[in-house]
């Protein structure tokens, strides 16, 4: 999916929003279909604007919409996509902080590395590169070679760092598709220096967005790599009898406190005030193309969301369990990655920290869908039975020690 140049080439339309190397960047745009000759029902649009006030001053946003689905991009925040909707059915969760927050205000380092938390409202937001899960210790060898520990903050950095780069496109085929490039360099002098290039795409009229990531990296010697796709949901799909359905092989709470909640830990409660968090480790199953599903459907089986992603390259699934208090944020995690949200000095011991050479690439793909109506849900139900197959999910009522060190 190379990036083309600017304007008509062939069958692809593209616009450069944002190139900090060569000095661009557009404050204010938009594109409409009508332009390609699509109207009515087919009508889609991209607008780019920044916003302005508060804590969200200096924000740049896209708005991709499609017709039926709409998503809000953050190029200022990673890439991350900070809300969208499905015919009138919000795509994302209320956050306690209600805007998306500029970077300058967010201190990573703060209580005790969870500053990451002032800035958590996005649907879905990346965690690493570098690292990502809970904060704690590491060591790495610093510039004169010495063996030195430092603080790994929650989740990693990607998220809270602007994108040099942003182009919207628009491929002229069929089917016609929509979408942006983004890239977000996470280096440092001594450090690593990693590239996340990702695209963004639909369809006019579809339920669905892909994000098709690529990380490269561009320094001297082999680079560890984390990452995690933080994709949250409140309110109308997350609600007391909503239902999570994912094909298991293996699953294990994290802790004692998600230990109190295996009797039923796939369904969720309505809001609390003052939950404490539950938090679930799964391995999950693959169809014969490699590729899984995760679901998260209302207690009436009327509506539903759903993520699909190959598990070669994200191997392992979180789920996040928060119904607190809607002011709290009553919201539920899903979660792919390339390990589990622990400490990165166990995920390290138990394998599951990528390693990329010099100009390595690692590449993650997921679509992310609303569904509507009794049949679409029906049918998801049908998908996800039949790549559980006949095959007996291990259930854990404990941590394990594969898993959790608190196993």
């Amino acid at each position: 999916m190379a990036v083309r140049k600017e304007g008509f080439e062939g069958p692809v339309f593209e616009k450069t929003l944002l190139d900090v190397e060569r000095g661009v960047y557009v404050e204010h745009w938009s594109l409409s279909g009508e332009v390609f000759g699509f109207k009515g029902e087919k009508a889609w649009t991209i607008q780019k604007r920044r916003l302005r006030g508060g804590l969200q001053e200096g924000v740049d946003i896209v708005r991709l919409n499609n017709g039926s689905l709409s998503i809000t991009v953050v190029p200022t925040r990673g890439m991350g996509i900070w809300k969208g909707s499905f015919k009138g059915n919000l795509l994302g969760w209320e956050s306690p902080i209600k805007v998306p927050v500029h970077p300058h205000f967010i201190n990573l380092d703060e209580r005790g590395g969870l500053g990451w938390l002032r800035g958590f409202n996005e649907w879905v937001v990346r965690c690493g590169l570098e690292s990502n899960g809970a904060p704690g210790e590491d060591i790495i060898t610093d510039n004169m070679g010495r063996r030195k520990s430092i603080m790994l903050p929650l989740h990693g950095r990607i998220a809270n760092i602007p994108a040099s780069e942003l182009k919207a496109f628009v491929r002229l085929g069929k089917p016609l598709e929509i979408g942006l490039y983004g890239s977000v360099w996470e280096a440092s002098m001594f450090g690593q220096n990693l590239r996340l290039s990702t695209y963004i795409t639909t369809e006019p009229q579809a339920n669905w967005v892909r994000i098709h990531d690529i990380i490269e990296n561009l320094g001297g010697t082999r680079a560890e790599m984390q990452l995690l796709y933080h994709c949250n949901y409140g309110r109308p799909f997350l609600e007391e009898g909503a239902r999570l359905l994912l094909p298991i092989k293996r699953v294990a709470p994290r802790d004692a406190r998600a230990s109190e909640g295996m009797d039923s830990f796939l369904s969720f409660r309505k809001p609390e005030p003052g939950f404490v968090e539950q938090v679930y480790f799964f391995e999950l199953l693959a169809g014969a193309d490699g590729w899984t599903k995760v679901v998260l459907e209302d207690k009436d089986r009327k509506k539903a969301v759903s993520i699909s992603f190959n598990l070669e390259r994200l191997p392992c699934f979180t789920l996040w369990k928060n119904t607190a208090s809607l002011e709290e944020g009553y919201v539920t995690g899903l979660e792919p990655a390339t390990n589990f949200p622990n400490q990165k000095a166990f995920e390290r011991s138990k394998g599951r920290v990528l390693s990329l050479g010099l100009r390595e690439r690692f590449e993650a793909e997921l679509i992310l869908a609303a569904h509507i109506g009794e049949a679409e849900v029906l049918r998801l139900e049908e998908d996800v039975r039949k790549i559980q197959g006949l095959i007996e999910p291990k259930v854990f009522d404990s941590p394990i020690p594969e898993f959790s060190p608190l196993g």
